[in-house]
C-alpha cells in the first residue's frame, strides 16, 4: 500500500525464509511514474521486496549532488554482509532486476535470439521517447535547450503545435510498429510471455492515457485496438493488477 502522505510504500518488515538472503533495495524517484515505473514493474513482477522511496522536489535539491549522475531514479542495494552499491540509469536497473531475480527466465532471457527480440522493442521505445521529448521539454519550460530565447512569447503555441503533431503523425507510426509485433505473436510484444520490453512500453504508454499532458487527449490510444487490447492483457497479470489496484 502507498502512504498517501509521503507517497512511499513502507519497507517490508520481515522477509519469508527463502528471501532472507536477498539484498535490501531502495528505489528513489519522485512521486510520479515516469522513468522509475518500469523498474518498479520489474521488481513487482519478480516478487522482489523494495523500498519505494518517493521524494518531493524540495528534497531533490539536497539529494541531487549525492547521486551518481545528478539524476533520478537512483537505486541503492545493500547486501546481506552490509556492503552497499548505488547506481543510476533506469533501463540498467530494469535489466538487472529481471536478470537477477526473475525465476521464470521469461522477463529477460539469456538466449541471444530471444534477447534480440526484446532489445529491438526497447530500442523502438527509445525512438518513440526521442520523438516526444522535445514537445515534453518545451512544455516544461526548457525551450532554451532547443535554441529559443528565455523570453519566448510563442512558446505555448509552439508546444501545442509540437504535441498535436506528435499525436497525429508520430504516435500512429509507432503504434503501427507495436501492433504489427502483437499481431505476429498473438500475445505479448516479444512472444508468448511478458518481458521487460512489455514492462517498459506499458509504463511509457500509460502516460498518454492519463490526461496529464496538455494537448494530448487521454483517449489518443483508442484507435489502436491491438495495443489497447495488449494493455488490458497486461493489466490482468496478477502482480500488475494488484500494483495498480485494479
Amino acid at each position: 500500500q502507498v502512504d498517501h502522505v509521503s507517497g512511499q510504500r513502507p519497507p517490508t518488515a520481515s522477509l519469508p525464509p527463502h528471501l532472507a538472503a536477498m539484498p535490501t533495495i531502495k528505489l528513489t524517484y519522485f512521486n510520479i511514474e515516469a522513468a522509475a515505473e518500469k523498474v518498479r514493474l520489474a521488481l513487482i513482477m519478480t516478487g522482489t521486496p523494495f523500498e519505494d522511496n518517493r521524494i518531493d522536489f524540495e528534497a531533490w535539491k539536497t539529494l541531487k549532488p549525492t547521486t551518481p549522475f545528478g539524476q533520478l531514479p537512483m537505486m541503492e542495494v545493500t547486501e546481506d554482509d552490509g556492503s552497499k552499491k548505488t547506481f543510476a540509469q533506469s533501463v540498467a536497473m530494469m535489466r538487472w532486476v529481471a536478470r537477477k531475480f526473475d525465476k521464470t527466465g521469461h522477463l529477460y532471457p539469456a538466449d541471444a535470439d530471444a534477447g534480440l527480440e526484446i532489445e529491438e522493442v526497447l530500442g523502438l521505445s527509445d525512438d518513440m521517447a526521442r520523438e516526444w521529448t522535445p514537445a515534453l521539454y518545451m512544455g516544461m519550460g526548457r525551450h532554451t535547450k532547443f535554441g529559443h530565447p528565455e523570453d519566448f512569447p510563442e512558446k505555448d503555441a509552439a508546444v501545442k503545435m509540437m504535441r498535436e503533431k506528435f499525436i497525429t503523425d508520430e504516435l500512429p507510426r509507432f503504434m503501427g510498429f507495436l501492433s504489427a509485433k502483437l499481431e505476429k505473436t498473438g500475445a505479448y510484444l516479444c512472444g508468448p510471455n511478458p518481458t521487460i520490453a512489455d514492462l517498459q512500453i506499458l509504463a511509457q504508454l500509460r502516460y498518454y492515457t492519463k490526461g496529464v499532458a496538455d494537448h494530448v487527449p487521454k483517449d489518443c490510444l483508442e484507435p489502436f485496438t491491438a495495443v489497447t487490447g495488449w494493455m488490458a492483457k497486461m493489466y490482468e497479470i496478477p502482480e500488475i493488477k494488484k500494483w495498480y489496484g485494479l
